[in-house]
């Protein structure tokens, strides 16, 4: 059976109508994004175009023209004033040196500086001082020569007395004094009996006399 063919049904005859119609917007579309971006390229040229401007107008603004520099001071004029007063010569009267006069050489005035200074204290040298027949002989000097004080003896004070000296370059005992005490006058019997104290054998450092520093302790003992 053959197929039947209505003429209504036929779309080959709107087959150009379609095409033009698709064509057409095509075009207008291609036109319109053609339009869309020259306008753009125009308006930011534009905007540049208006920035460079506005920067040449604020390094204008910035730009101030140095004012010119002050013009020196006029130069000092000084007036001499003539004074007809007269100066009065000072008169310096001479020193005159009589053959009488000493003047006393650097060297005396050296040897003097020398002589004031004091000398060395040592605490241990090459030959140590000697009390005369030895350190046995000492003590036992101190006990024969030691006074008790009574107002100490009253009270039952006992104790240690400490004392400092200096055995000179000739074997004196000088610069003699309590390093700790206990009071009760036995500080002062104890110097006492130091300051009686024979010459001692002096100390040597190189065989020369040097002054030596002794420390000792004197024990206070009721018996």
């Amino acid at each position: 059976m053959e197929p039947r063919k209505y003429p209504e049904a036929d779309i080959r005859k709107k087959t150009d109508i379609y095409f033009m119609v698709g064509l057409a917007v095509a075009l207008g579309f291609t036109y319109a994004a053609f339009s869309y971006s020259s306008s753009d390229q125009v308006d930011n040229s534009l905007m540049v175009v208006e920035q460079v401007e506005e920067v040449e107008e604020m390094t204008d603004i910035t730009r101030q023209e140095q004012p010119p520099p002050p013009p020196p001071p006029p130069p000092q004029t000084i007036e001499v004033i003539e004074d007809d007063s007269e100066v009065e010569e000072a008169e310096i009267e001479a020193t005159e040196i009589d053959q009488e006069t000493v003047i006393e050489p650097i060297q005396e005035q050296i040897e003097v500086v020398e002589q004031t200074k004091e000398p060395e204290v040592f605490f241990v040298v090459e030959d140590m001082p000697e009390f005369p027949g030895g350190e046995a002989k000492m003590f036992k000097y101190i006990s024969d020569n030691m006074d008790y004080p009574p107002l100490a003896r009253e009270n039952n004070i006992q104790g240690r007395v400490t004392v400092q000296f200096v055995v000179d370059e000739k074997g004196r005992v000088i610069d003699a004094k309590v390093l700790k005490g206990i009071g009760w006058g036995c500080d002062e019997a104890a110097l006492k009996v130091v300051n009686s104290m024979p010459n001692w054998k002096p100390g040597k450092q190189r065989n020369k006399p040097v002054r030596v520093r002794f420390v000792i302790p004197i024990r206070f003992v009721l018996g």
